[in-house]
């Protein structure tokens, strides 16, 4: 069991569902799957394997980075601009110049020079609060990029969850088709010496032969969904599609969920719902963010400054300016045509819609967690019922086998209670299954299925 759930359940987990299930399921373990010689992967190295190396986790951690660089006070608005600018710039232009008193200047090759250079500074100090509103959005874009990260991780645990269940499901599947092709070759073997000794028809070896190939062709074509559900597995985990592995033999479930201890973890820890509380606060940013338009900007302005001019086309041959200066500039927007009492407006419905769909989503939340519960508890009472069929069909094979041998039942009905251990056999590790699905579920509904923590 995977200790990266298991402890943060322990308030609803009364006890595990395992131990009698093992055992009335060990007939079916008893094959080898063909993997003998791979290396074991648990299911809690699954685990640790994919929330570090796969790819959609690891592209949403750099977008929670780049939320978190974005998260600082010169973004918001809180620092000053500074800039440093210059520039050298020389001319030979025709200059015809003549001012009040008479006097002029006539000179067709006039020479200017041009150099200036400046510091300047560029100080926002009052915008109606907007600095402030903006850093609490980008600490909220920051805290939503955290919770997107836990959202990937949580459905990628909940898939490597699901998938490696899945190769365990196949693999019983796989053993017990392995029981029915051997208990084919037996009867198989019989009908034949039957056959060659006249104990019984041809028809008899031949309807045995076609039941073989049959269950054969099955096993072949599980073994197929086996290796299928192993490559799904190797690529969720970011490893190469044919990296060989065995997993663990037994489908863990846990018998006792408590659906009101999952419902008050699920209002208050589940990922989609708190990321809409986000969207919520959001939108109220962008109200105050609205209306702090209304108040005027003043910025502080400052610099120093040189310039130089040196030129021929001019009375003045040379100027030459340098020194600070400082200045408050203040705007202040009279009338925009009521667009922004139009945009509050529009502000406000929107956090009405987001508490809406804040609230439509605690509802939709509550009825499928409650859907998955229902499922659960009655795939357990399932499971309980499969659990006695599975012992009276084994027994029935033991019996049916036995009267085979000795010529007491027919090869039709042999096959018949073969199919019937085959079946409650499939029922069986597809009831494990199911249950271990929607266990899943339900733990990540919760937002208990990944520990506070884990990062």
């Amino acid at each position: 069991m995977n200790p990266l759930y298991v402890k943060s359940m322990q308030p609803v987990i009364d006890r595990l569902y395992t131990a009698r299930i093992a055992l009335l399921i060990a007939f079916i373990l008893a094959g080898n799957s063909g993997s003998v010689g791979q290396p074991l992967l648990s299911l809690d190295d699954a685990i640790k394997t994919g929330l570090e190396s796969n790819f959609g986790i690891r592209i949403v951690r750099n977008e929670e980075n780049i939320a978190m660089n974005n998260n600082t006070a010169g973004n918001a608005g809180f620092l000053p601009e500074i800039s440093l600018t210059a520039g050298y710039e020389t001319s030979v232009r025709h200059a015809d110049v003549r001012v009040v008193s008479g006097t002029e200047l006539n000179e067709n090759a006039a020479g200017t020079n041009w150099v200036d250079a400046g510091v300047f500074l560029n100080w926002t100090l009052f915008d109606g609060m907007n600095m402030f509103v903006n850093r609490n959005r980008l600490a909220t874009l920051e805290q939503m990029g955290e919770l997107e990260v836990r959202i990937a991780m949580e459905k990628t645990l909940s898939r490597i969850i699901i998938i490696y269940h899945d190769i365990v499901r196949n693999q019983m599947m796989e053993n017990v088709l392995r029981e029915q092709v051997g208990l084919s070759r037996e009867r198989t073997r019989i009908a034949e010496t039957r056959s060659s000794i006249g104990a019984a028809s041809e028809l008899e070896y031949l309807r045995a032969q076609v039941d073989l190939n049959a269950d054969e062709s099955a096993l072949i074509q599980q073994q197929a969904y086996t290796e299928n559900a192993r490559i799904a597995l190797n690529e969720l985990l970011a490893r190469d599609a044919a990296t060989a592995f065995q997993v663990e033999d037994t489908i863990l479930i846990q018998e006792s969920l408590d659906i009101k201890a999952l419902t008050d973890y699920c209002l208050r820890s589940n990922t989609e719902l708190q990321k809409e509380r986000y969207t919520t606060e959001l939108n109220h940013l962008d109200l105050k963010s609205m209306q702090g338009v209304r108040y005027p900007v003043l910025t502080l302005r400052s610099g120093y400054n040189f310039v130089e001019n040196e030129t021929e086309a001019s009375f003045i041959e040379y100027n030459r300016q340098l020194g600070p200066y400082i200045g408050l500039s203040l705007d202040f927007i009279l009338f925009n045509g009521m667009n922004r009492t139009r945009e509050v407006t529009n502000a406000r419905i929107n956090i009405e819609n987001a508490q809406l769909r804040e609230e439509e989503l605690q509802l939709n939340l509550v009825a499928i967690l409650n859907q998955f519960f229902n499922q659960y508890t009655s795939e357990l009472r399932v499971i309980a019922l499969e659990e006695q069929n599975l012992v009276l069909a084994q027994k029935n094979m033991d019996i049916a086998g036995e009267s085979y041998r000795i010529g007491s039942l027919s090869s039709i009905e042999l096959r018949e209670v073969q199919e019937n251990l085959l079946e409650a056999s499939s029922r069986m590790i597809k009831a494990l299954f199911r249950v271990k699905i929607q266990e899943t579920e339900l733990l990540r509904l919760s937002g208990i299925l990944l520990p506070e923590g884990i990062k």
